[in-house]
């Protein structure tokens, strides 16, 4: 491994951080946080916003998440303690399940409830990569076979997901993205083909700490979304019901 203090490289710590991967993170952070005004403006305002249903804007939607996804791999793969983070960011995840099929129930509607949404995913993906990441550096696969592999998969089973593949009756398997009529969840990232992506992530954690990017990816600064992207987890908790709060301030959305 190439030493960065002798390139003059930052390292990715608390104390020295590679502050793209942050501005990038923070990114993605803007992107879905106008996502769900935009959703929020449709099922609770009646606003109209035809283009949030074409196909250009799943496609936007599917990019800016998977961002963040690839960032959230490259991160893990720098933690320390990636299992415990994994397990902390799992179970907040699963809170918000609990809080939105609270809300169902109380509204008589699924469309608010999420089963397995972006920090169930990233929780479990931190997990299952905490222990994998042995057998990885044992078996030493260069990381840009890696990374063009998980890559390759991913697109796959994006393309051909498992539900249009296999149907099942048992609903539990929908973490691995097998579901049946009976399923539904307003936010769902499963493990298929998600992980693939996140693992890809992972991979480019090699090429950032040998300093192989372009240097303005090391000396780039965003400030504002490098901001967001430190604290993306409580962006992400937050933003929900601050816009929320909001929007019934300014009078777009009324209780009752």
């Amino acid at each position: 491994m190439i030493n960065l203090e002798a390139q003059n490289l930052p390292s990715y710590d608390r104390q020295h951080r590679v502050h793209a991967i942050d501005a990038l993170r923070g990114f993605a952070m803007v992107y879905i946080m106008l996502y769900h005004l935009f959703y929020d403006l449709i099922a609770f305002a009646g606003v109209s916003l035809p283009f949030f249903y074409t196909d250009w804007w799943e496609f936007l939607h599917i990019l800016f998440v998977s961002l963040l996804f690839v960032v959230s791999g490259i991160s893990t793969h720098f933690s320390r303690n990636s299992l415990k983070r994994g397990v902390i960011i799992f179970f907040l995840g699963q809170s918000i399940t609990i809080l939105t099929a609270v809300v169902s129930s109380v509204t008589g509607t699924n469309d608010t409830l999420i089963v397995f949404g972006v920090l169930t995913f990233i929780g479990l993906a931190m997990m299952i990569y905490s222990v994998i990441r042995p057998f990885l550096e044992k078996i030493d696969i260069p990381w840009l076979a890696l990374f063009i592999i998980s890559v390759i998969l991913f697109i796959i089973f994006l393309q051909f997901p498992p539900y249009e593949i296999l149907s099942s009756a048992n609903f539990w398997l929908y973490p691995l993205g097998i579901i049946n009529s009976e399923f539904h969840s307003a936010d769902y990232f499963p493990l298929v083909p998600y992980f693939f992506i996140f693992l890809a992530g992972t991979a480019l954690a090699a090429p950032i700490t040998a300093g192989k990017f372009p240097k303005l990816f090391y000396k780039a600064r965003a400030l504002p979304l490098e901001f967001i992207g430190r604290h993306s987890l409580v962006f992400y908790i937050v933003h929900q019901p601050a816009i929320m709060v909001l929007l019934f301030l300014l009078g777009v959305i009324k209780l009752g």
